[in-house]
């Protein structure tokens, strides 16, 4: 139920070209939790941008706010949240938190296909939303896969050019 779904070949080049895509630069800081897959984190290194881990909720293994809230500098310029074991984040209080801080959201749901927070389907909330199709994944596909979720036309045009050496046709 987004606009726009773009395949890609991983979700790690997902959250890399949505990286690109939001402009975060070298210096940057962006928020990740400590517990997820190391494309997570790595993605952001990828930019020279710095990962700001934060503490994952000791029951549900999700991304901890109030860590997060303490981690918040002026150079924090996006998050990743990640939505684990197909579980979703509270994303009431996550896209609160987002735009209290003005921080270009990237959601993983690499591990949550179908999950939903209040019957929004997770990868749909934040500017945009990562899947992967990896065979282990709980939707997985013969080989490796992913797809970016964007509801913002411009955000979508954006990442088919970084994914298409800047072109608009094949």
């Amino acid at each position: 139920k987004v606009k726009y779904a773009i395949p890609i070949n991983s979700a790690t080049s997902g959250l890399s070209v949505s990286l690109a895509a939001s402009g975060i630069g070298p210096g940057d800081e962006v928020i990740v939790p400590a517990l997820s897959f190391t494309a997570t984190g790595t993605s952001v290194l990828m930019f020279n941008s710095i990962p700001v881990f934060v503490d994952v909720d000791p029951k549900t293994f999700l991304m901890d706010l109030t860590d997060a809230e303490h981690r918040i500098t002026s150079k924090t310029k996006g998050m990743i949240p990640v939505h684990l074991y197909g579980q979703a984040l509270n994303m009431d209080s996550l896209m609160d938190f987002a735009q209290r801080h003005e921080l270009f959201m990237i959601e993983d749901a690499c591990q949550a296909h179908g999950a939903e927070w209040n019957g929004k389907r997770t990868g749909t909330f934040g500017a945009l939303g990562c899947f992967s199709f990896f065979p282990s994944k709980n939707l997985g596909a013969f080989g490796d896969g992913g797809a970016i979720a964007a509801n913002d036309l411009s955000l979508a045009k954006k990442i088919c050019l970084l994914c298409n050496y800047g072109s608009v046709q094949k």
